[in-house]
């Protein structure tokens, strides 16, 4: 045991033991879940069956209703984790760990050091690949100290003077040039963008048949193509649907033809010359089922992989928990990509369709404020009114093929709006960018 617990920072036989005090003080006349819940959270269980046991138990115990095998099964049979812990079995057994609540305290501490340890641990593997990417030692060395403190989620009160070394010294780099936003294809996008797109979470708008993946995807191509590791989760299209716009991204080649296998000759050629080009991307993509993937999926992949590029494709099709209405899942979208893009310096690229009442909208107006254009994803106006950039994809009245890309809101530079030309399936520079509106 002792170097099973040295190998994953873990111990399991403690974990069932705080869960199994609880179970034992039903009807708590030891105040256990009290004691317990003053030393661990939800997230200190290493066993995510536990992490999801613990919040179970206290969401019962909050409503003051005794904590036993029945009411806790029915807890995680209303949130639809009953199969997920093992069942209703799992539960039972549980109370097998322990004959008496007696160490309940001795054994919720051992799994807060195990839980300390293990952040202690990913904080200097994190600590390494910043130091390696050029982040600012300063910043470094305050994560690290905080993950050590036990503060390792940064929420906590300081002084400013603690950030200012660290401010000074990403000014210093920002203005030599040594960190720069992620640019995009299209320099006129970049142009009016400031640069490209800084760390921070950005909405992309857009009606069906905007474009909205196509240049999502182009996004993803070119940060990888710039050596970004770029994560791109799409929840509509198949691995092999968001392959073939890859290749299509890099070759030129439009990526229908490609899928549909009517290439030939030199563009067959070219095609197999770019698939050789795209195995070495650090481009990760994950398809995965519509309303099968939610906040907490996305904050997992996004902290396995730690990328600089994250594409959420897209928003209304995340799933919520149980009996969560569609603005608390979006709302819940919303925090989990802020703090992503905060916390490992990302930008977070969020897609989001539009109602149909608002495809009048959708259509470029010149004389209107880009900044009227905010609010129009569907059922998303709380993540828009958070994000550091609203990007809205409008068609042109005059020009079918013809898209308008709005900067609607943008805590980095101006609004304004820039021509792309649209072959239906890739987007091109078109007449450049006009600035609007400075902020």
């Amino acid at each position: 045991m002792a170097d099973q617990r040295a190998l994953v920072l873990a111990d399991e036989r403690a974990e069932r033991a705080v869960l199994a005090a609880a179970l034992l003080d039903a009807e708590g006349a030891e105040r256990v879940i009290p004691r317990l819940a003053g030393i661990v959270k939800p997230a200190d269980f290493h066993d995510p069956r536990h992490t999801t046991l613990w919040e179970a138990f206290l969401a019962v115990h909050t409503r003051s209703e005794p904590v036993d095998v029945l009411t806790v099964v029915a807890e995680l049979r209303a949130r639809d984790r009953l199969n997920a812990v093992g069942g209703p079995q799992y539960v039972g057994e549980l109370t097998d760990e322990i004959p008496t609540l007696a160490h309940c305290e001795s054994h919720a501490r051992i799994v807060l050091d195990l839980a300390a340890r293990r952040r202690a641990l990913e904080a200097f593997q994190g600590a390494s690949a910043r130091l390696r990417a050029g982040d600012p030692l300063a910043t470094v060395q305050t994560l690290v100290g905080r993950a050590l403190t036990g503060d390792g989620d940064a929420h906590r009160a300081a002084l400013v003077a603690d950030d200012l070394d660290a401010l000074m010294e990403t000014v210093w780099n920002r203005r030599e040039g040594l960190q720069r936003p992620m640019a995009t294809p299209w320099a006129g996008v970049d142009q009016l963008l400031g640069g490209g797109l800084w760390p921070g979470m950005y909405v992309l708008v857009g009606g069906t048949g905007a474009g909205k993946t196509q240049w999502a995807v182009q996004v993803a191509v070119e940060a990888a193509l710039k050596g970004h590791r770029a994560l791109y989760l799409a929840l509509e299209l198949s691995r092999q649907d968001l392959a073939a716009r890859v290749v299509g991204a890099l070759s030129g080649v439009p990526w229908s033809g490609i899928l549909r296998g009517q290439i030939d000759g030199p563009a067959l050629q070219l095609v197999a010359d770019t698939v050789r080009r795209a195995r070495v991307l650090p481009l990760h993509t994950e398809c995965g089922v519509p309303f099968g993937y939610g906040a907490d999926t996305l904050a997992s992949r996004a902290w396995a992989l730690r990328p600089s590029l994250v594409v959420l494709d897209y928003l209304q099709l995340c799933s919520g928990r149980t009996g969560e209405d569609p603005r608390g899942t979006v709302g819940r979208v919303s925090y989990v990509a802020r703090t992503i893009a905060r916390d490992l310096g990302a930008a977070v690229l969020v897609l989001s369709s539009t109602a149909r009442a608002n495809y009048a909208e959708l259509v470029n107006d010149p004389t209107k404020d880009p900044g009227d254009l905010v609010g129009l994803g569907k059922e998303s106006g709380e993540i828009e009114y958070a994000a550091d950039g609203v990007i809205v994809l409008a068609r042109r009245s005059d020009k079918p093929r013809g898209r308008v890309l709005v900067v609607s809101k943008n805590r980095h530079g101006p609004l304004g709006r820039v021509e792309l030309d649209w072959s239906g399936t890739a987007f091109a520079e078109g007449d450049g960018p006009r600035e609007d509106v400075e902020l």
